[in-house]
């Protein structure tokens, strides 16, 4: 199967069940690539700078690359969109701020909140309910002065225009009085818009699922009794993440229009496609939103948009990055977008970050296969009081890897410079065998600087490791890359073959990154979470001799001696096989900071020997952050008649001295 443009990975079936139907197309109707901005610099072909889109260049864009489809199609070579779709980000999250009374969703930056099933002032809990096969309920809940939970009340999310909503998340307001909780969905309609770029052997079961849709549903939560929705936004696309600063939340969604060109038969005569594609107009690609009544109206306008010159790819997919004003009566929807698709959101304060690419990838045995010149765009937007605006694009050599919940945590920004780790290989492995004829593991480094020297515009490479003067690889020769996390001037590096090699990186001097440490110890950490400046916290799995994971697996490092890093303690839970919260969703870990102590509470899905005996566990640990001891409590089980529901969503929040586990949909109240 040939690409048009990057893999990305469908984890949104972790949020909640979904036809098989919407599932399938979903993956196969998903395009990406490109960036936009504004104001940017001239950009040239080869060059990944965005250019403002002038009244005729929308149209002019999207019949080139119909009349090049087309031109494929007669040739034999009918296009397959990209797979996939972009979801969560992945875990991450910063030391809890000045040892507060209740734990906090994870985050990757301070300040910039995360959408997530479990919500908490202290004293309300809010939480979303999926509920398989029925409307989505927003729960509120009272803690009682005994410690125990009180249900306040249940609403049912409204389903617009929707035929399924699934939520990914709510976000509180600043001033506690309101949230909002944003949604992906979809709606059925009649045809096929298949034809053409499906592989001829599919075939698609019942109906066929394909307007995707994005919603916003704003409650006022003044009186947790009696939350009420007081807005709602609804407009065409696939959620690709949010984030909340302040009182804006910024939404990432991306659109894949139905064209008239692609819905004409394959043996379509050549005159009466030409003519479909020379009726196509720029507005056609835009998306849509739609009001309380049914109506719909463009969600925004063709200026209001930017084109990539150098992007060559055939897919026609438009990501619009969305700001509302949680504050506003209507939310104030201010949006903009560009000709491509995001591969992965970063975000901080003042900055947001989207990569994609603009290079094909192809599968190989159902492997899937980057090109070795494959490199990621990287573009820059300034965010200051709810405006957008375009700052710079860059590239980095090679990709953000194969798993969309741990690609965001490849980027990180520190005074001004944006750190990218991309692997650069070709393809992954499937077992040691596979990974024993492979070179040294192509994990890249690339610092970057927005307007170095007299480049403005441009998010300049400053340096890269490896490097002629630093040449060691990072990794050894077949392994991979898992866990990546930059805090501050320091970068952590997880790869795996059969052992964890755990390289600690100085990026205190921009111009020359080094590696300070390496560490190695059985197994790997996908997820690194820093709970201190000396103490770092590893989840992944245990492996055997063989390289083959095993059991769920908790590490703690010490970091404070880049030089010397060592593993103070580990935990091992269940079999091959075995998952934790971390592996589901990037708000899989809840941490709250009690003097010295950090508590840390982590759902589990547990298996023996062979998958057998399979259980739900919520996990608690201790780590004193002096000594750097890591103490295991004892697993809390699940109420009894608790329905399963999933890791993906689990959660569990830590209030003074009782840790709430959000599992089957409801919480369950326990003391620490």
């Amino acid at each position: 199967m040939l690409s048009s443009h990057r893999h990305r990975s469908d984890p949104r079936g972790l949020f909640a069940p979904r036809p098989v139907a919407l599932g399938l197309l979903l993956g196969l109707l998903a395009a990406c690539g490109g960036g936009g901005g504004e104001e940017p610099p001239k950009g040239g072909a080869g060059t990944p700078a965005l250019k403002v889109s002038e009244p005729g260049d929308l149209t002019s864009y999207v019949q080139r690359v119909l009349r090049e489809r087309a031109a494929q199609r007669q040739a034999g070579q009918a296009p397959v969109d990209a797979i996939g779709t972009v979801a969560p980000l992945p875990v991450g999250a910063a030391a809890p701020a000045a040892s507060p009374t209740f734990s906090r969703s994870l985050t990757q930056e301070r300040d910039v909140d995360e959408p997530d099933l479990l919500k908490t002032d202290g004293t309300h809990l809010f939480s979303l309910d999926l509920q398989d096969g029925a409307k989505p309920l927003l729960r509120t809940t009272r803690r009682l002065a005994s410690s125990a939970l009180e249900e306040r009340a249940a609403v049912a999310l409204a389903l617009g225009g929707a035929t399924a909503l699934s939520p990914r998340g709510l976000v509180m307001g600043s001033d506690g009085q309101s949230l909002a909780v944003a949604s992906e969905g979809w709606a059925g309609v009649v045809g096929n818009p298949c034809v053409d770029i499906c592989p001829p052997a599919l075939v698609l079961p019942g109906p066929v699922w394909v307007r995707n849709l994005v919603a916003v549903e704003r409650f006022g939560v003044a009186d947790p009794a009696r939350p009420g929705a007081t807005a709602r936004l609804e407009f065409d696309g696939r959620l690709v993440d949010a984030r909340r600063v302040g009182d804006h939340l910024v939404l990432v969604s991306e659109y894949q229009p139905m064209l008239a060109a692609d819905q004409l038969p394959a043996n379509a005569p050549p005159a009466d496609r030409e003519a479909a594609i020379a009726a196509t107009r720029g507005a056609d690609l835009l998306p849509r939103r739609r009001l309380a009544n049914g109506d719909t109206l463009r969600l925004l306008g063709e200026t209001e948009c930017w084109v990539q010159p150098a992007n060559a790819s055939l897919a026609l997919s438009v990501t619009t990055i969305t700001v509302l004003d949680l504050r506003a009566g209507d939310l104030a929807p201010a949006s903009r977008c560009f000709i491509g698709g995001t591969e992965a959101l970063y975000m901080t304060p003042q900055s947001i970050y989207l990569a994609s690419t603009r290079w094909l990838y192809t599968t190989v045995g159902g492997v899937w296969r980057y090109p070795p010149t494959i490199r990621t765009d990287i573009h820059k937007f300034g965010f200051e009081a709810g405006r957008l605006s375009y700052r710079a694009s860059g590239e980095v050599e090679g990709h953000l890897g194969w798993d969309a919940q741990r690609k965001s945590y490849r980027l990180g920004e520190h005074e001004g410079l944006l750190r990218v780790l991309t692997f650069t290989g070709g393809a992954g492995w499937a077992n040691l065998a596979d990974a024993t004829t492979t070179p040294p593991s192509p994990a890249t480094l690339t610092v970057l600087r927005e307007g170095m020297g007299t480049q403005g515009g441009t998010l300049a490479v400053v340096a890269t490791l490896p490097n002629t003067r630093r040449p060691e690889p990072l990794g050894k020769p077949g392994e991979q890359v898992h866990g990546v996390r930059f805090a501050g001037a320091r970068g952590y590096v997880v790869t795996f073959r059969q052992v964890d090699p755990l390289y600690v990186l100085d990026l205190a001097d921009a111009a020359d990154p080094r590696v300070a440490g390496v560490l190695e110890v059985p197994g790997f950490s996908d997820h690194l979470v820093p709970l201190s400046d000396r103490l770092l916290l590893g989840v992944g799995k245990a492996a055997d001799t063989a390289g083959r994971a095993a059991g769920v697996k908790v590490s703690l490092f010490d970091v404070a001696d880049a030089a010397r890093p060592r593993e103070l303690a580990s935990q091992t839970y269940g079999s091959a096989g075995s998952q934790s919260g971390l592996d589901a969703s990037r708000q899989g870990l809840a941490l709250l900071s009690n003097g010295q102590t950090m508590r840390l509470s982590l759902p589990l899905f547990l298996v023996d020997a062979g998958f057998t005996n399979p259980s739900e566990r919520l996990q608690r640990f201790e780590v004193d952050l002096g000594s750097g001891a890591l103490r295991a409590k004892p697993q809390i089980t699940p109420p009894p008649g608790t329905p399963a529901g999933g890791l993906a969503t689990q959660r569990s929040a830590l209030i003074g001295e009782n840790v709430y586990w959000l599992v089957g949909g409801r919480l369950a109240a326990n003391d620490w």
